[in-house]
């Protein structure tokens, strides 16, 4: 309930969030609503349990508490209770000041709960609606426009006289103000009472003396008509004085200076700031959150913040309810009841309390449900169509309030059943004062706080500022320039970060010459000293390049670090360090640094890498005078250098990975404008020193960028560690660490593709060359150091990934040993035996770093494959070249065996991914090796019978596994035929043991089903035969324009041949015994129907395949179309004899 829980507690008297009570879904009967309160804010006490009054007591007697505070009210009871005046006019901005998070995105509409009410009502109601209608985003501010307010307040000051106007012109010829009756005074003196009465504690409600009630007797129409009258603020305009006292901003009469609030937001600098920023003037203006009650209020998919004052009771039976005052002789109409019905649904209340009276006696109670208020007679409503009415009218606001900082109002006149939306914005426009719309104000200090609050939110992304933009852009055009002078200090607006930056750099070079101008001439200059070469500005490639020069200028590089907490280093230009040119020029030379570095990072982001190289270059140009002319660097200082050699490596980096690019970056980097060569001439005036060239030249050698790239990182970690700013900067000591483990891996990657592109080349050579093992040294090398920075700041899934680079070298090493050559036979050597079993223990390490697969799936999953694939290589190496010199035939099969078991542990065929058909064709053709060499064995084997028995099972469980996973990929035949075919020699070799007619004639038969089997692969065959015909058919009718590389068949018909050449004679040799065994038992025994009907239908497919056979004329289409029509009449006749050979 909104309401209902903590009874006892006490709130803060100036009102705190309280905590949110959750509403739940309300149904009624058939009509389903959905409805949902949760209370954001609430000012209110303690609910107070209400008192039954007696019957007959007399409400026209005030009661002794009437309109005093009360303990169990608090300081806002009279206002709760005793002053029901109506809303202010900008109700609905104070509530979105409150709540800025919920404005523009999460709320569709943020009013007072009166607006909502009428609004819902306007179907049901003759009585006219006037609301101002503001949009901020997706969301709707409403807020009541009271007519009769604003033309009163018009005919004593001449504001809105264009609004009077347009109404006066358009809607209401014949306006008056309109007096509220006696009648409307005394029922709300009624309620009042009647409510103080109610919480007059334990049913002891007293009526006051006579003589009291004199005094406090119902105010005059005129009086209350003025006190409960909101205060509409003036449209804004000078002021000649401002009232110090505190109530006048209640009266009216002094509008708040506008340009104080415009001040305060330009500089709004922080978060925290900005809610004080306003409050001065939201409260001088009427812009204050004075609900007891604040409600986020969900009614079906419509979300609304919305502000209440309804009183609420409770306690005993009645954890929250609601009280009403009847007068009896008048039955509650639709609109009391929707009135009823929407209160305790927005406040979540669920009873309603209703007290009856005649004359302003109390007659009964009655309690009555919140679900129950649609039903109840003569009040009879449709929930689904106050649901429809809701929706259809917001459908209608945000369909036509669609500018933002618009003020629109909504009207519909007395007895009319026409709504019309006007845009107050445009007309008042067209008037000589376009700012006199009061709520220009309001809107531009709320577009202007919630694209603060979007800016200031810590996961602001970069979507949303378009939006930030365009509610800024908005703000701007509802101020007045003449109106609101005051500046501000921005940055400036420019297009982008380059114009940004260019524009710094001009304000930089600007100081660099009126400092340069006040410093001695150039005559005056001291002398170069003959003792020190001076540094020529190109230099030969060969002196210059490489990783060994690399090497000394880094050192060069570490010494001049080391300097530079040594004594004071000399200007060359003369000037006296302390003086205002010196630290003018220090102060200019670092700005100058800091905006070539964010141009430098502006064109990596841009892919412009020779542009971004030059920039950097800029960059450290002006770090290393910095550095010449100052006498003690900063840590910051330092800190920045570590961010432009990172940069540098970045871009050297970039540069390597794109090569082919290089002629354009090349041009980037050699292009100067005037502005750098004026600020380089003012450099080159204090110091011609050039520490960082080695890291900024453009070289055309791919290792040697990749080493500058990495001596740049190398550098930036050096300097973090040498002055101590490793701990105050560990993101960036991690992010360096990252980058090193990344380019060390880069030229590990590099130099061992070159020692694999040397073993492609060596064919000659058997041995491996000392420039193969000069590159794998280093490749370890490289891998190793990055290996230990991954693992030095736990980046368990890069480490992983460099182990498994690592392994991937082992392997590289092992296939250079592979023995080459044809004048003796190959075997697998040691050397490839102790490398691939490095490869594997780089590959189980890598598993191990990650742990389980959940860290990073796709790098398991690829470590897991290349696992597999080490230990199917070296299985089959051992396999295929079995090492017979140095191991017993059992040992290597042993060891063949175990192997491919390992690889297929590894081998996850069962996930669905983009590697699972590699894995199974893999998984198949473990199976078909295994149960191939099982087989061989079985046939070299002699004796010992047991073992023999244990291969015959293997040589079947392996066999069929291959099948069903070759099935399975169906785009492998060939490799599903060849192990069909070696099943099927394998049941002869079986049947060349039996001596028995029926146990030759039962593996027949079963050989005969495997071929049978082979169906679905002959079908695969002729569907790519026919397609690749087809396509040479189409080849040839356009012409042969099709290129030769087009061919979509990966079928290699000679492989097809050879396989449809020893099917076709098993097939015979098989049909051959089968006749043979069949007439023979026939002759000796007699043969049974099934037997007699098989011999038949072999005798006619063993004739059809001989004269198949015979016609050497036939395409290999139609012998494929020949074999599958003589296995599908082999099929049919087994069909037909289900029952098989007893």
């Amino acid at each position: 309930m909104a309401e209902a829980d903590d009874p006892g507690g006490t709130a803060p008297p100036q009102g705190d969030p309280e905590e949110p009570k959750q509403g739940s879904v309300v149904f009624f009967g058939g009509n389903e609503v959905k409805s949902s309160a949760v209370v954001k804010y609430s000012s209110a006490p303690p609910q107070a349990a209400f008192a039954r009054l007696q019957e007959k007591t007399d409400l026209k007697l005030p009661p002794a508490n009437w309109l005093r505070e009360s303990a169990k009210l608090g300081p806002a009871g009279t206002t709760i209770l005793g002053n029901n005046k109506k809303s202010k006019p900008f109700s609905s901005f104070g509530m979105a000041y409150d709540f800025i998070d919920s404005i523009g995105n999460d709320v569709d509409v943020v009013s007072d709960s009166e607006n909502i009410k009428k609004l819902l009502k306007i179907p049901y109601s003759k009585s006219h609606v006037s609301m101002a209608v503001h949009r901020i985003g997706r969301t709707l501010l409403l807020d009541e426009l009271d007519i009769q307010e604003l033309f009163m307040r018009s005919s004593q000051t001449g504001d809105w006289t264009w609004l009077k106007e347009f109404y006066q012109r358009l809607i209401d010829q014949k306006w008056q103000r309109k007096k509220k009756s006696k009648e409307h005074w005394y029922h709300k003196a009624i309620l009042s009472k009647f409510l103080y009465y109610s919480i007059n504690g334990d049913g002891a409600a007293q009526p006051v003396p006579s003589t009291a009630e004199e005094h406090q007797e119902v105010p005059a129409p005129d009086e209350s008509g003025e006190a409960g009258r909101a205060s509409w603020p003036a449209p804004f305009e000078m002021p000649t004085s401002i009232s110090e006292d505190p109530g006048a901003s209640n009266q009216g009469s002094v509008p708040l200076e506008p340009s104080y609030i415009v001040g305060h937001v330009a500089s709004a600098p922080k978060e925290q700031n900005l809610t004080t920023l306003f409050n001065d003037g939201e409260n001088s203006q009427g812009l204050k959150n004075d609900f007891v009650r604040n409600i986020l209020w969900t009614f079906e998919d419509i979300h609304m913040l919305v502000g209440s004052n309804m009183p609420i009771f409770g306690g005993g039976r009645y954890p929250a309810v609601s009280l009403r005052l009847r007068d009896n002789n008048k039955p509650i109409n639709v609109l009391t009841g929707i009135d009823y019905w929407l209160d305790n649904l927005i406040c979540n209340v669920p009873e309603l309390v209703m007290c009856f009276h005649v004359n302003g006696i109390v007659q009964k109670y009655e309690m009555i449900k919140t679900e129950d208020i649609p039903n109840l007679e003569n009040s009879n409503f449709s929930t689904k169509v106050i649901k429809d009415i809701a929706q259809n009218i917001l459908s209608f606001l945000k369909s036509n309030c669609t500018k933002e900082g618009h003020t629109y109002w909504l009207f519909k006149a007395s007895g009319s059943d026409i709504v019309k939306l006007y845009d107050l914005t445009t007309l008042c426009e067209e008037t000589e004062d376009k700012y006199q719309n009061p709520f220009t104000m309001p809107v531009a200090i709320l577009l202007y706080k919630v694209a603060c609050n979007m800016m200031l939110k810590k996961n602001q992304n970069k979507k949303h500022y378009g939006t930030i933009r365009t509610l800024l852009l908005n703000c701007l055009k509802l101020l007045d320039k003449g109106r609101h002078p005051q500046p501000s200090c921005a940055f400036p607006v420019c297009h982008d970060t380059e114009e940004r930056c260019r524009l710094v750099l001009s304000y930089v070079l600007e100081g660099l010459k009126s400092v340069d101008s006040s410093i001695k001439r150039e005559g005056d200059l001291p002398a170069a000293d003959p003792n020190t070469p001076i540094p020529l500005k190109y230099e030969d490639e060969s002196t210059s390049g490489g990783p060994e020069c690399l090497e000394k200028q880094m050192a060069l590089f570490l010494d001049k670090m080391g300097s530079f907490q040594k004594g004071k280093h000399s200007s060359q230009s003369g000037m006296i360090p302390g003086s205002w040119q010196y630290e003018m020029k220090l102060h200019l030379i670092l700005k100058s640094s800091r905006a070539y570095y964010i141009l430098s990072d502006a064109a990596m982001s841009l892919q412009k890498y020779g542009r971004a190289l030059r920039y950097i270059k800029l960059a450290l140009h002006c770090h290393d005078t910095y550095c010449c002319l100052c006498t003690n660097v900063l840590p910051e200082v330092l800190l920045f250098l570590c961010q432009c050699l990172t940069l540098c490596g970045d871009i050297q980096l970039m540069l390597a990975q794109n090569a082919s690019n290089r002629a354009a970056y090349l041009e980037e980097y050699n292009y100067q404008t005037k502005e750098d060569q004026e600020i380089l001439h003012s450099l080159n005036r204090e110091s011609s020193c050039q520490v960082f060239a080695w890291a900024t030249d453009l070289s055309t050698d791919l290792e040697c960028q990749l080493s500058v790239s990495c001596k740049c990182y190398e550098a930036a970690n050096e300097i973090l560690l040498f002055s101590n700013l490793k701990k105050q900067n560990a993101e960036q000591h991690t992010q360096v660490l990252k980058r090193l483990g990344n380019i060390r891996n880069e030229i590990g990657v590099f130099y061992m593709n070159q020692a694999a592109a040397v073993q492609t080349e060596r064919v000659v050579s058997r041995s491996v060359s000392a420039t193969e093992q000069q590159l794998w040294k280093k490749s370890f090398s490289c891998f190793e150091k990055g290996i230990q920075n991954f693992e030095s700041i736990d980046d368990a899934t890069n480490a992983a990934l460099l182990l498994c680079n690592t392994g991937r070298l082992m392997r590289i090493c092992a296939q250079a040993h592979c023995a080459a050559g044809e004048d003796f036979k190959r075997e697998f050597s040691p050397e490839e035996a102790l490398y691939y079993n490095k490869a594997i223990d780089y590959y189980l390490k890598a598993l191990r770093s990650l742990g389980k697969r959940e860290v990073h799936p796709a790098v398991w999953d690829s470590v897991n494959w290349e696992l597999s694939t080490t230990y199917f290589t070296m299985a089959t190496l051992q396999q295929d070249y079995a090492p017979l010199s140095r191991k017993a035939q059992e040992q290597i099969e042993k060891e063949v065996s175990e192997a491919m078991m390992k690889s297929l542990k590894y081998c996850d065929v069962d996930t669905a991914s983009a590697r699972q058909p590699l894995c199974q064709y893999r998984a198949a053709t473990i199976h078909h090796r295994l149960a191939s060499m099982y087989h061989s064995c079985l046939r070299n084997q002699v004796g010992d019978e047991h073992l023999r028995k244990q291969h015959r099972i293997l040589v079947d469980l392996h066999y069929n596994k291959a099948v069903k996973l070759f099935q399975l990929l169906k785009d492998a035949p060939c490799e599903l035929l060849r192990v069909q075919l070696e099943r099927v020699a394998f049941a002869e070799f079986q049947m060349a043991s039996q001596n028995s007619s029926a146990g030759k004639l039962k593996t027949l038969s079963g050989a005969l089903d495997i071929m049978i089997k082979t169906k679905c692969a002959f079908q695969l065959i002729k569907k790519e035969i026919a397609a690749e015909c087809d396509q040479m058919n189409d080849d040839t009718s356009n012409g042969g324009n099709t290129p030769p590389g087009d061919s979509t068949s990966n079928l290699n018909k000679d492989e097809v041949m050879k396989l449809l050449g020893i099917f076709e004679s098993r097939l015979s040799f098989l049909l051959l015994q089968s006749i043979k065994l069949l007439s023979s038992t026939k002759k000796k025994i007699g043969g049974s129907n099934e037997e007699e009907e098989v011999l038949k239908t072999n005798k006619e497919v063993y004739s059809l395949l001989l004269r198949a056979t015979a016609d050497k004329s036939v395409t290999l289409l139609e012998r494929t179309e020949v074999i599958l029509t003589l296995l599908e009449q082999l099929t049919r006749n087994t069909e037909t004899n289900n029952t098989g050979i007893q």
